[in-house]
């Protein structure tokens, strides 16, 4: 993982048309991980759910069906087997065609990281500007769930992915409670970049991301309870 982010303001383009576009590549995204995940071997969901705080005494506990894809999101990136991830070993044995959906996703998923954003503006029916509290970069995303519900200062963490057109979160964004945010992430991610800000590595290790990104999903999902409620973008 490289530090910090780089994301770019996509150009406008006609709105309209680009939320149709939007929603094809958001259709297209559920049904790669839908394939993705009957890829994940058979000990990805019980070590990751642990890693997460999801899975004890040898059960999967859940408190809402939106915990279950970030779940997979995790275990889709981070579960290495022969050092390669899920989205990686795809690439190699199945790619898609160069230009297709699926491609311009899988390499998406790859770049993309995991990072804590606060809401700055909602652009209604459409989706948010979005302010990256790690690396203080501007970001217009689409999501159309975002653009009903979310309001401009609610801190978020998740992963979105930059497409060529437009950017777009993985999926789901989990809204976190601002004393959380500076009691308990901040110090995650000061542990982490210490030593990339100090210039002793250009980058995060996979292992190292892998933590960090545990870490803070661990903080996220447990920090508003049981009635925690997630932007999930999969209805539009």
């Amino acid at each position: 993982m490289k530090w910090p982010f780089s994301f770019k303001i996509k150009p406008r383009a006609d709105d309209e048309a680009l939320v149709e576009r939007y929603k094809e590549f958001r259709a297209a995204g559920r049904a790669l991980n839908m394939t993705l995940a009957k890829q994940l071997p058979q000990a990805a969901v019980p070590e990751c759910g642990k890693k997460l705080g999801l899975y004890k005494a040898g059960t999967l506990i859940l408190n809402n069906d939106d915990e279950i894809a970030v779940l997979y999101d995790y275990c889709l990136r981070h579960y290495r087997r022969g050092g390669k991830n899920t989205i990686e070993r795809h690439l190699e044995n199945t790619p898609p065609p160069a230009e297709s959906m699926e491609m311009a996703l899988l390499r998406a998923m790859l770049d993309a990281c995991h990072s804590v954003f606060e809401i700055v503006e909602i652009h209604p029916r459409r989706g948010a500007a979005l302010k990256n509290l790690v690396s203080g970069e501007a970001i217009d995303i689409l999501d159309i769930s975002l653009s009903e519900t979310g309001t401009p200062g609610t801190v978020l963490t998740g992963r979105i992915l930059s497409l060529a057109e437009f950017n777009m979160s993985s999926g789901t964004l989990i809204p976190l409670p601002r004393e959380a945010y500076v009691e308990k992430i901040q110090p995650i991610v000061h542990k982490f970049t210490k030593s990339l800000e100090s210039g002793h590595k250009p980058q995060l290790s996979a292992g190292q991301e892998a933590a960090y990104t545990a870490e803070i999903l661990r903080v996220s999902l447990h920090a508003g309870g049981e009635d925690n409620v997630f932007y999930t973008d999969i209805e539009h």
